[in-house]
């Protein structure tokens, strides 16, 4: 068969298919979906701390010119095994933030999602997919990723991911062993393997579109597209071994790898949700989950689609990346963005073969179901900037907007811990997890006890023995000779027994070492009762007015009202000068304001 002949039977034509609809119906479709698309990617940083360290990674890269291969972040794992194989991307977006802030990040995330739609929008407007297909299954694309849509290195892989689709659609469909784009892949694996590790997915799915070749090339297909020339195959099989070398231009050559495959083996992802099995009877019952779901046993019409053009390219993608996807949630969104073109041609092939001439029509030629779909972007893009889409209606902590969520990260705490130059004067900080990030990015010349980066399972076991008060916590904590210590939790005024179940509670009852100086509804700053704090601890501790001893230990309150009432009534007030509309402190006041008019 001739390479003209395959173009024509994998390309349908024109006179196939119905007409389509309005121009201005489609226009309006993807006018909408790209102002839905630009407001569902813009959206603050809430509950993300690797952002931070990413940032301050290239921070240090920036002014040191140089990528470390050991920790630099950490006072206790300091000098320890760590490559950040990310680099290139800390660097891009330090130096964006020098820019513009974290709006500049914020609009890096969009830009990058709006090319990977428009490219998966271009192959599929080559197979002549109808523009009402395309934007629906769009929209379910988009809830289906809604957990990697943060500004973080996973996003360049999802673009790279894009990139490679198109140029071997290009090549394989439309412009047969002869599109000129399949040259840049060694390009785009030499930036890949400086910027995400995602880089191995991609090569992944570079060997199965060869795999796919030499099949057609030794007979194992001969009707759905012609085969390459031996030229040809020598020709694209040389590009993958140039690509697979350019992975291995970065900091640490092949090393890179074998840290980010030990880097996988650790115990203590399997506490960390995008680790997890999506099909663990714990988290793999929601939204985005069953979307991936939807796209796992959905894709069978891939299978048949396979079958039926003779063509085994998308059965070999399907069957690889199914596989892949399920060891782990956080790889669930990579299948479905590699198998959401196939699955959308597949689908629309299914509808042509399948259904009658006038049902086929409605789907191309009506403007009733693009109409439809136009109301329902309408209602999303009027309810995302409100925040009721997310909070409202999927129940999914989000808020619209620039910037940082002061109401998930500690803003506050660290403007009083840099205002009062708290890590200038502690040197060895316990902090929670989820602000070690935050903890090195707003104050370069500290150091952290523990942050995202997962170093090892050492640290974090020691982490947890310390947070949950486990047998032994208290040695450590002399061990460790901790001088202050923060803690994050952004869902205290939901579930106080956290407070009980950490840390906070052993704090909050040796008030004698600890003093607590700052605290509002979600996080907590004790200081250890030395020298060099007694100034802080002097002016802002709170010895009575505090979460815990209002949830936990009133008598404190009440011996207060009774004996230093003037004192009670102070850190109220500094209490709501701080944190007006503060949610606890505002119960407090309620609950105790009768008592202290008497």
């Amino acid at each position: 068969m001739s390479a003209k002949k395959s173009k024509s039977d994998n390309r349908k034509q024109p006179s196939q298919q119905p007409k389509e609809a309005n121009p201005m119906i489609e226009y309006g479709l993807l006018i909408l979906f790209g102002i839905f698309l630009v407001l569902f990617t813009t959206f603050k940083i809430t509950g993300d701390d690797d952002v931070f360290w990413h940032l301050a990674t290239g921070r240090y890269i920036v002014e040191t010119g140089h990528v470390p291969s050991v920790d630099i972040f950490g006072f206790v794992t300091q000098g320890q095994q760590w490559m950040p194989f990310e680099w290139g991307w800390d660097v891009l977006t330090y130096a964006l933030y020098n820019i513009g802030g974290y709006t500049a990040l914020s609009i890096l995330r969009t830009v990058i999602f709006v090319l990977i739609f428009w490219i998966l929008y271009v192959i599929l407007k080559k197979f002549k997919v109808s523009t009402f297909l395309t934007v629906l299954f769009f929209i379910i694309l988009a809830f289906g990723i809604m957990d990697r849509l943060t500004p973080r290195p996973h996003v360049i892989s999802t673009l790279f991911f894009a990139v490679l689709l198109y140029i071997f659609f290009d090549f394989r469909y439309f412009r047969r062993g002869t599109g000129k784009q399949i040259y840049f892949l060694p390009l785009v694996f030499l930036i890949w393997a400086n910027m995400h590790m995602g880089i191995l997915a991609g090569i992944f799915l570079f060997g199965i579109y060869i795999l796919s070749e030499i099949f057609i090339y030794f007979g194992k297909s001969n009707q759905g597209v012609s085969p390459l020339s031996k030229k040809q195959l020598q020709m694209l099989t040389a590009l993958f071994g140039m690509s697979v070398l350019a992975a291995l231009v970065n900091p640490n050559f092949f090393q890179t790898y074998v840290y980010a495959y030990d880097h996988t083996k650790m115990k203590l992802l399997e506490t960390i949700n995008e680790w997890r099995s999506p099909f663990d009877p714990v988290y793999g019952g929601g939204f985005v989950t069953n979307i991936y779901k939807f796209f796992l046993f959905g894709g069978l019409i891939i299978l048949y689609y396979s079958m039926r053009k003779k063509d085994y390219f998308p059965a070999l993608v399907y069957i690889g990346f199914a596989i892949y996807s399920v060891r782990a949630v956080r790889f669930t969104v990579d299948y479905i963005v590699i198998i959401f073109v196939f699955f959308v041609i597949a689908l629309d092939f299914i509808l042509a073969e399948f259904s009658k001439e006038k049902i086929n029509s409605i789907f191309r030629s009506s403007p009733l179901p693009s109409i439809i779909v136009m109301v329902m972007l309408a209602y999303l893009i009027f309810n995302i900037p409100n925040n009721k889409l997310y909070l409202e209606q999927l129940q999914y902590y989000r808020v619209s907007g620039f910037g940082i969520n002061s109401d998930f990260i500690p803003v506050q705490m660290f403007d009083f811990m840099r205002e009062h130059k708290i890590p200038q004067t502690g040197q060895r900080p316990l902090n929670h997890f989820g602000s070690g990030g935050y903890l090195v990015w707003n104050f370069p010349e500290s150091k952290n006890f523990i942050d995202s980066r997962n170093l090892n399972d050492d640290i974090f076991g020691e982490y947890n023995t310390l947070i949950a008060k486990r047998p032994g916590f208290e040695n450590k904590l002399k061990q460790y000779d901790f001088d202050y210590a923060i803690y994050l939790a952004p869902d205290l005024v939901r579930a106080p027994a956290e407070m009980e179940q950490t840390i906070i509670s052993y704090f909050s009852k040796k008030q004698d070492e600890w003093k607590l100086v700052f605290w509002d509804d979600k996080s907590f700053l004790f200081l250890k009762n030395l020298p060099k704090f007694k100034e802080i601890i002097d002016k802002y501790e709170y010895k009575y007015v505090t979460p815990y001893n209002f949830g936990y230990q009133k008598q404190s309150i009440e011996n207060g009202m009774k004996n230093d009432p003037a004192r009670v009534k102070s850190e109220i007030d500094r209490k709501l000068s701080t944190e007006p509309n503060g949610v606890i402190i505002n119960t407090i006041q309620n609950s105790l304001t009768s008592k202290l008019n008497r």
